[in-house]
């Protein structure tokens, strides 16, 4: 742009400046006295322009033209460049469509000046408008509109100047989509942008939505209607938000969106559909420039973007503009006062008011200074006002100083002049919006200037304004609302190293921290913490810092390179092992139970092998259970004293250990058993003994020894022994074996069956003549005594005569030899011994 002006535009008049900031009774007053004047000047100054552009049409050449510098402007709320690099203005409050060409003079591209709807099919400038707002421009030249308060879009045709409607028929609402443009409802549409493709797009702000018209069709890209913020990673047409007044394009289709109220930028991706937030956090404010996920915007407006894909916001109540690149936040223009100010000085260090449109073209970066009337561009860091007539009077008061500073330092200047006038008098410094700021200091205005130290000012962002009382000869006034990041200082931790075992209790952390400014002394602390807790696995684990104190807030802290860490280490353990029995018996189950404990907390986890001396009694290790307990049964464990021990394998919280060895000594089941004498004789009615002695493998038997004799026995004997068992735990032992004879055990043991079954039929038949003979029994009955024992001994004779003859003779009757077997049980184990009995 050509057009520049080489001083400093005064600032709006005090009574609107002390009228927003409401403090001092004083000052209010002064304003509710001059209020009806302020709005007389604003209609004075829109009158003014009108005759002004009036008269340029009369006396420039085309009649249309006149210098853009000169040229009042009533609230200018949307801009766009066209391709020869011309800017076009929406002039909101003004109902006219403004065009500043290259050398810096404007012309009336649609609108009378008159508030209203009239004009469609005729010329443009004939046309009554309403609120205009989005301004667009497509590569033929023609000029696009939102007619705000009219509910409609309308076109200018380059070649003809006739203006029509192209989208909305002026009723409030929402209807349309996949029709006809023309007969659809918008509801306040804003903001405007235009593709290489001709495509229109329309911020249709009560409708929270972005609508396309293509072809003469219109459609939604962006919304669902709802008011709210919703959607990120979603499809754009089902998100929510939230009043949006700002759109633009880029070279790949993708589009931008102002979500004012939602307090971010978001971007919709051409290729996916998929809606994003750009920049932003939801949170209203300043937290100054970096991030842009995680800055904070105030209802940003009107957005563009270059061919470089660089978007820039207009940051409305952040009094910036601010670009968004690579991930980053950057202020371009304002400080974050609020009144006007820095022209032909450092973008950054403008002040601006309210800015609602921003546009972009080869580097240079225009923007509307609305609440200021101006139209103002950035050029090479350098701001310059391009159009409009922003002073209302001759003197300013301007509070200034840096972007932002460290707590405990820096300073604001607050600056006034009307004129050539020095001022005199007091100038009160107050921090806060709202009906009850803070005063800060109060000091007197020097050379017409005034300073006051950020110093004590704690950490935030604070909201500061300046006012000044007045003289005799100056009114008193207000300055702008001036936005300030304090930001903390930051202090060095170093933790003191500390190492911990597993499941032990967390020590206090302890460390040192560097001195705070002196103002904060004593007020603030550091505290040490971990996120390692009894149970944290064996590891290194940092130490953090954090502030405690009255004046912890105005600081941060951050570790040291040579700050400690948290080493938790293994814990060890403690084996223990235990066996069913000390003294199992051979064969018998043996159970090994290891217990695996903490020397801290916490349960042992792993595995224990199982030795018996350096041989490996389990080859598979067995596995602890919840209560750190493992098992193995065993019945393989040879006789003898076994020294058993467990082996722990450790885990990651324990270290590995083995139980103190325990000694189990096996037991034999076993025994020999032997008779004494080996060989006896026994003659009838008659015994003989014999001692069999039982001797264990160990000192002791293991289990009971019952005795018997298993086989061999001669007839007519019998068997016993005394005692007939022995117990357990009795030492080697003899019991007694009592072979009894009876009577006639040698004659069963010696004479053939057949040599018994004749005697006694001898006999029998010895009787018979007495049991059949009455005769014989009567001469019996009559023989005397001694006559009935003559004959019994003859039968006898007889009878052994006859019983003899078997043996060789009626008297021989030779001896038997027999072997006896005893058998001896204990447990399993079963063992005999032989012995001979002779039966004479």
């Amino acid at each position: 742009m050509k057009a520049t002006v080489s001083a400093m535009r005064p600032m709006r008049s005090a009574r609107f400046l002390l009228g927003r900031l409401g403090v001092l009774a004083a000052a209010a007053g002064l304003m509710l006295g001059l209020g009806a004047s302020g709005a007389g000047a604003q209609n004075a100054a829109q009158q003014k322009a009108l005759d002004h552009l009036n008269s340029a049409r009369r006396q420039t050449p085309g009649g249309n033209s006149t210098e853009a510098i000169n040229t009042p402007l009533n609230q200018p709320s949307g801009l766009a460049f066209d391709t020869a690099g011309d800017l076009f203005i929406a002039d909101t409050d003004g109902n006219l469509i403004l065009e500043v060409n290259l050398v810096g003079l404007v012309s009336v591209v649609a609108g009378t000046g008159q508030q209203g709807f009239a004009g469609d099919g005729g010329p443009a400038t004939s046309a009554l408008l309403d609120a205009p707002l989005g301004v667009a421009v497509d590569s033929a030249g023609n000029v696009y509109f939102a007619d705000m308060h009219n509910q409609r879009i309308r076109m200018v045709a380059f070649s003809t100047g006739i203006i029509t409607t192209i989208a909305g028929t002026g009723v409030a609402g929402f209807s349309g989509d996949g029709g006809a443009a023309t007969a659809a409802t918008l509801d306040l549409p804003t903001g405007l942008a235009i593709d290489s493709n001709g495509n229109l797009y329309i911020a249709d702000t009560n409708n929270n939505r972005i609508r396309k018209i293509a072809a003469a069709t219109i459609t939604t890209v962006a919304g669902n209607g709802g008011q709210n913020y919703s959607g990120d990673g979603g499809p754009a047409t089902a998100a929510g938000l939230d009043s949006p007044t700002g759109v633009a394009v880029d070279s790949s289709f993708n589009l931008y969106i102002g979500d004012t109220h939602n307090q971010r930028v978001r971007m919709v991706t051409f290729s996916t559909g998929i809606i994003t937030t750009l920049a932003g956090n939801g949170v209203k404010g300043f937290n100054g420039d970096g991030s842009a996920a995680t800055a904070e915007l105030a209802r940003p407006r009107g957005v563009a973007v270059d061919s470089s894909g660089n978007v820039y916001v207009a940051d409305s109540d952040n009094q910036r503009i601010r670009s968004i690149a690579g991930g980053q936040v950057v202020t371009i223009a304002g400080s974050g006062a609020q009144g006007y100010g820095g022209d032909s000085g450092s973008a950054t260090g403008s002040v601006l008011n309210s800015p609602q449109a921003v546009a972009v073209q080869n580097g240079t970066v225009a923007f509307a200074d609305t609440q200021n009337q101006a139209v103002r561009e950035v050029v090479a860091s350098t701001v310059n006002t391009v159009s409009g007539q922003p002073s209302a009077g001759s003197e300013m008061f301007v509070l200034g100083g840096p972007l932002s500073v460290v707590y405990g330092t820096g300073s604001l200047t607050a600056i006034f002049s009307n004129g050539s006038n020095t001022a005199s008098g007091q100038v009160s410094f107050y921090d806060g919006i709202g009906a009850s700021p803070a005063l800060v200091s109060t000091t007197s205005l020097a050379a017409n200037r005034a300073a006051v130290s950020t110093a004590l000012l704690p950490v935030g962002v604070h909201h500061l304004a300046a006012v000044y009382a007045g003289d005799a000869n100056d009114p008193p006034i207000a300055s702008g609302i001036y936005v300030l990041p304090i930001t903390p200082v930051q202090l060095t931790a170093l933790a003191k190293a500390v190492t911990m075992l597993y499941g032990q209790t967390v020590p206090a952390l302890t460390g040192t921290l560097s001195a705070p400014l002196a103002q904060d002394a004593g007020n603030v602390t550091a505290v040490f913490s971990t996120t390692a807790t009894p149970t944290s696995t064996p590891g290194t684990y940092p130490i953090a810092a954090s502030l405690t104190g009255s004046a912890a807030g105005n600081y941060t802290v951050t570790l040291g390179a040579t700050s400690g860490s948290l080493a938790v280490a293994q814990a060890p353990s403690r084996a223990t092992l235990t066996a069913s029995s000390q003294t199992p018996i051979f064969a018998t189950t043996t159970t090994l139970t290891a217990t695996i404990a903490s020397t801290t907390s916490g349960t042992p986890t792993g595995t224990v092998s199982f030795y018996d001396g350096s041989t490996l009694l389990n080859a598979t290790p067995a596995a602890l259970n919840g209560a750190g307990v493992a098992t193995l049964a065993l019945t393989t464990l040879p006789v003898g004293a076994q020294n058993l021990t467990a082996v722990y394998s450790g885990d990651v919280d324990f270290i590995a250990s083995t139980s103190p060895a325990i000694v189990s000594t096996v037991l034999s089941p076993e025994f020999s058993i032997t008779a004494s004498p080996s060989t006896q004789s026994v003659v009838p009615s008659h015994a003989v003994n014999f001692t069999v002695s039982l001797t264990p493998v160990n000192a002791t038997f293991v289990y009971p020894v019952s005795l018997s004799v298993s086989s061999g026995l001669p007839p007519g004997v019998t068997a016993s022994f005394a005692p007939s068992s022995i117990a357990v735990g009795a030492g080697a032992s003899t019991t007694v074996l009592t072979l009894t004879a009876s009577a006639q055990a040698r004659l069963e043991n010696s004479r053939r069956p057949w040599e018994q079954m004749a005697g006694t039929t001898l006999l029998a038949l010895t009787m018979l003549p007495l049991a059949f003979s009455r005769r014989l029994r009567k001469s019996a009955r009559r023989l005397s005594r001694a006559g009935r024992v003559l004959i019994a001994v003859l039968a006898l004779a007889v009878f052994g005569v006859i019983a003899g003859c078997g043996g060789g003779g009626f008297f021989s009757h030779p001896s038997q030899s027999y072997t006896v077997t005893v058998t001896a049980v204990s447990g399993p184990n079963s063992h005999s011994t032989n012995l001979t009995l002779t039966v004479q």
